[in-house]
Order: structure tokens, then sequence, then C-alpha cells
């Protein structure tokens, strides 16, 4: 588990950016090993499931997990776009922290991720579908394997119908069949595993739905065929499945396809409850899902986008996202929150839940025991978002070239190859224009956000989330 370091002076600097979280985890003797399964979109926005008003899109079982689980209002992905956010989902930290800028940047060997800490407490580990935190590769020392996973059929990127997959870091290997469903029977397998090995599990399962290019079943798109016609007037751009290339389509065409991914997802979801209610697993296996940033330009309704912005923002369009947790022993009785959360919490979270102690190093999430159990009033720290400006200053690789080549081919095309490469740099020493990029700092209903040129703007998301009244004139105070 411990690796390497981060230099005491970037530590020191983040500290003082994001600051302290102290956190006091259950006692092991008051925790109960419950099972984990956290889930996660790729590109699935907050407004596009049922349960949160969308006037087209079929998410019975989401919804029917909202109905019945802890439905989060005020989910938020930690950075506006899929790389970021998925270090954060497993290290408990702001990307910043471990020099995840930007999607195709890989994390850092050093970090510590929630598999580290629940695999060295008798918890079996699996990661299934989407990694994109460096390549899958055995090879590879930020592979799901080298970061604490035991088993793991993964991509270093997104992938579509018949995906081609990494079976513990070996060669890719095509697996026919819808990629939601593929990406559920191999978590369903491994949770058979862990209970022939009398194990509580954790399973990190990361779709690659709905991310462009779309593909989708025929079943999933007639379900889509009636579609307002005057949607087929406009263009968006995407990737083209047939060249990987970049070309524009109508947007209904686009929509339908979008649509199907996201239902097919949902009912891999169900497969996936089945399962366990089957097995006699639910009561004891906290089921969550979240998305990894906002709805791409490809996917965005404009007449239907109660959110300000899309991904690649801070702004709620960008970063907010559906958040849904159904654990029938834990949460009896359905309720809604708005109390604002983060994909960093989920670290503090399992640790709390499972009676392990946190790692010395610092955190930016929170334990959301409380907040699960019903007994949270507030969120006792704000939440920071940043998209750091200057990450290519730095010219020294963290990691060997080679070893941050991908394997898993995808249509769309980088560069002109199939395959993803990955990076991270050292950053060099520190200067005044390191403190740019967009920011936004989120405490309760308000929020203060900084454009990429300094400018700032308050709002009251509770209130106004599409983030249309500035208050920044009006509440110097709170700015």
């Amino acid at each position: 588990m411990n690796r390497y370091r981060l230099p005491q002076i970037a530590s020191a600097f983040l500290l003082t950016v994001f600051g302290p979280v102290n956190l006091t985890p259950l006692a092991a003797d008051e925790a109960s090993a419950p099972n984990l399964i956290l889930m996660m979109g790729d590109d699935h926005g907050w407004e596009e499931t049922g349960f949160n008003g969308h006037p087209y899109l079929k998410t019975p079982v989401l919804d029917e997990m909202a109905a019945a689980g802890l439905r989060m209002d005020r989910f938020y992905a930690a950075h506006s776009s899929c790389s970021p956010t998925r270090g954060s989902f497993v290290t408990g930290r702001h990307p910043n922290r471990y020099g995840t800028f930007a999607p195709g940047w890989s994390q850092r060997p050093e970090e510590t991720t929630i598999a580290d800490l629940l695999g060295e407490n008798g918890y079996h580990c699996g990661h299934f579908g989407k990694w994109h935190l460096g390549p899958v590769k055995k090879a590879s020392p930020t592979s799901p394997g080298n970061m604490g996973f035991h088993d793991f059929v993964s991509h270093d990127n997104f992938f579509e119908l018949d995906p081609s997959m990494s079976r513990q870091g070996g060669p890719p290997e095509v697996i026919e069949g819808e990629s939601s469903a593929i990406v559920i029977d191999e978590t369903i397998r491994f949770i058979g595993e862990a209970r022939e090995q009398e194990k509580p599990f954790l399973a990190v399962v990361w779709f690659g739905s709905p991310h462009e290019p779309y593909q989708a079943l025929p079943d999933d798109l007639a379900l889509y065929d009636n579609l307002p016609e005057e949607l087929q007037d406009r263009q968006v751009k995407l990737t083209s499945n047939e060249t990987g290339l970049q070309t524009k389509r109508p947007l209904r065409e686009v929509l339908r396809e979008r649509y199907a991914e996201i239902t097919a997802m949902d009912r891999a979801i169900g497969t996936l409850r089945t399962y366990l209610e089957s097995e006699g697993l639910r009561d004891n296996t906290l089921l969550f899902y979240c998305g990894d940033n906002g709805t791409p330009r490809s996917g965005v309704l404009d007449e239907y986008s109660p959110l300000r912005g899309l991904k690649g923002q801070l702004y709620e369009g960008g970063i907010r996202v559906p958040g849904v947790i159904e654990w029938p022993a834990r949460i009896p009785e359905p309720r809604t929150t708005s109390i604002p959360a983060v994909t960093s919490d989920l670290l503090p979270t399992a640790c709390a839940l499972a009676g392990i102690a946190l790692p010395d190093r610092p955190l930016d999430g929170i334990g959301l025991v409380d907040l699960i159990d019903g007994t949270m009033e507030s969120r006792p720290e704000p939440i920071g978002f940043w998209a750091f400006a200057n990450a290519g200053r730095g010219k020294k690789p963290y990691i060997d070239a080679e070893l941050q080549k991908g394997t898993t081919p995808l249509v769309k095309l980088s560069g002109g190859t199939p395959t993803r490469n990955f990076r991270n740099l050292h950053h060099p020493s520190i200067t005044e224009e390191d403190y740019s990029g967009e920011r936004a700092w989120i405490d309760e209903n308000m929020k203060l956000y900084v454009s990429k040129n300094g400018e700032v703007a308050l709002f009251d998301v509770e209130a106004d989330s599409a983030e249309t009244e500035n208050l920044a004139n009006q509440q110097p105070e709170a700015v």
C-alpha cells in the first residue's frame, strides 16, 4: 500500500487550498463488514434519469432504487471530466493531489486506493469496466491489479458493443454482447467467487455507457422511435462508428442511440439487483450509482436542461450527477437529501462502514455514514472543485512512457490510433500562475464560481439550480 510519498511541498500546497479533513471511522466491532458495489456511468448527467424528471428517458431500475433508498439530489463528481473524477472515487482525494488533471492523465503509483485499504482488511476487491486511470495491462504500475484490486476485467477507456477487454491485465479479448450486460456478468461471477472464499466484497463497476460514440441494440433503440421530429433538424458533433473520426449527425438520431445505451445500462443494473435478491445478499450490500461528470454536448437537450453548463464546465450541469444508494438493512425507508456529497466521499465512507482506519495522508472527502443513517443535518466540510490550468508545465514524466501505453482498442481514434496512452508529469516549482483555472466552492446551498478569466459569481444553487442570478454584489461577505 505504501508505494511512494508525494513531495511534501505538493501535499502542503493542496492542504492549504482544500483544507484538512478530520474523520472518525466506526470501531471495528461496530462494523458488520457490508458488501459494497460502487457503480458509475460514463458521461451520465444529472438530468438523464426518470427519477430526475427527464421527459423521454426510461430508467425504471434506477427509478426503483431512488424510490426505495437514498436519493441524493445534489451529488457531485469531483471534476467535470472522467479521469480526474475516477481517481477521486478510489482515493478520496482531489484530482490535483495526484496529478490526474484531465482525461488521459494517469494517477500516480503511490496513491492509496479504496481497494488497497479494504483488501488488506479481508475484502475481496474487483474492478469491472472502464478504468481510465492508466493502462490496464499487467505491467502498468497504475493498472487495477497494481492499485489493490484482486480481480479485474477492464478497459483503458470507454467501449461499445462487443468490447475488447483485458482480463487480469492480459492481452485484450473481444467479449461479444451489450457492454453493460458484460460488465455486470463479470461482476456477478466475481461476487460468486467472493462468496466461495467467504469474504465480503468490494466491486467497483464502471460502465462504458453512455459515452459516445453510441451503439445500442435494436430493441432498446425502438423505445425511442418517437422522439420529437424537430430534433432531426439540429446537427451535433460526435465520433463516427465507421471512421472513428468526428462527424455531424442529426440530434434526434444521436439522442435515440444515447438514450438506448442508458436504458441498457439501467437494465444491466436490474440484473445485478435481481441476483443480489436471489442470493440473499441485498440486505447486507450497499448498492451505489453515480455519473462521472455532466452531460456532453452531444447529449444535451437544450429545452430540457434544468442545470447550467455541461461536461467540461464547473457549472452545475458539468459536475452534478445522478446519485443513489440502495441498502435495505441500513436504509429501510426511502429518503431524499439535498445535502451535497461528492465522489471523494466514497473512500472515507467505505472505510467507516468496514471499521477500517483512514490512510495517513490528506483526504478531501468525508464519511457519509451519518447521511446514510439520516442523522446528518448539514455537510461539515465544503466541497472544492478546481480545473487546474497549468497541467502541462512539467517536463519530467512521472512514469516511463512505455508503461503508459494502452492496449485495449476503442472506436474513437486518438492521433490516428485506436488505443489510449496516458501521461503524468512531475510538477515544477509552484508559481503564481498555478493558482489559475476554473474553480468552484460549494458550502451548503451556496456556490462560489470563478471563471477561467477570474470572474467571480455567487449562486444559491438550492433555489437557483440553473445559476441564473449572480449574488456576488449582493452578498460580498459570503464571497
